[in-house]
């Protein structure tokens, strides 16, 4: 009997103090949880077809909700709206009807990672409405408008100021083609740009 009572006194005594020791090991979560807002701008430069190598400024805003998947590691979805910029055709001579126009609402999600408190890396992807205007690539341009769901990617880095605030850099590819295959509008978009970030 001295013996059954002292086993249960020594695994009740284990089991009060586990969580206590659990929690001095287990790993502080520096992960990232809630609703946010976020600005960024920056140059945008198309690649290809009659805009080739030309670029401008652009600007975006996005909102949306992340959730900590594990201490370092948070997922989030957000929606947004990006304007691409005004991009002059090759050779235009100031001809503003032989611009390109590219803008339109995102809708997509993101994967944080913090390597420390303060600095953490990001990827991010999803669908992107775009709404643009330009020139055909082809041989004989017509200027065109379009409407269509395409695609955008990007990475970044960035830096907790606060636990609100924070500051990054990104890289972000918008898919801004018409239909027509490669002999239509063509108004991929590489962007890099500056961003701010608030947390509630």
């Amino acid at each position: 009997m001295k013996k059954t009572l002292f086993a249960i006194a020594l695994t009740a005594a284990g089991l009060a103090t586990g969580p206590a020791v659990f929690a001095q090991t287990a790993p502080a979560s520096i992960s990232q949880q809630g609703w946010y807002v976020g600005a960024e701008a920056g140059y945008g430069e198309i690649n290809k077809g009659p805009y080739n190598n030309n670029g401008n400024a652009i600007g975006g805003l996005k909102g949306g909700y992340r959730f900590a998947i594990n201490p370092n590691t948070s997922i989030g979805v957000e929606a947004g709206y990006q304007y691409l910029g005004q991009v002059d055709a090759r050779g235009a001579s100031g001809d503003s009807s032989l611009r390109s126009k590219l803008y339109g609402p995102t809708l997509g999600a993101n994967l944080r990672y913090n390597f420390t408190p303060n600095w953490y890396g990001e990827v991010r992807g999803g669908a992107f409405y775009a709404q643009g205007q330009g020139l055909t690539d082809s041989a004989n341009p017509s200027y065109q408008r379009f409407d269509r769901t395409r695609y955008y990617a990007g990475v970044g880095v960035g830096y907790n100021l606060t636990q609100n605030w924070s500051v990054g850099v990104n890289y972000n590819y918008y898919d801004g083609t018409s239909r027509g295959g490669n002999h239509g509008v063509q108004l991929q978009t590489n962007a890099v740009t500056v961003a701010a970030e608030y947390r509630f």
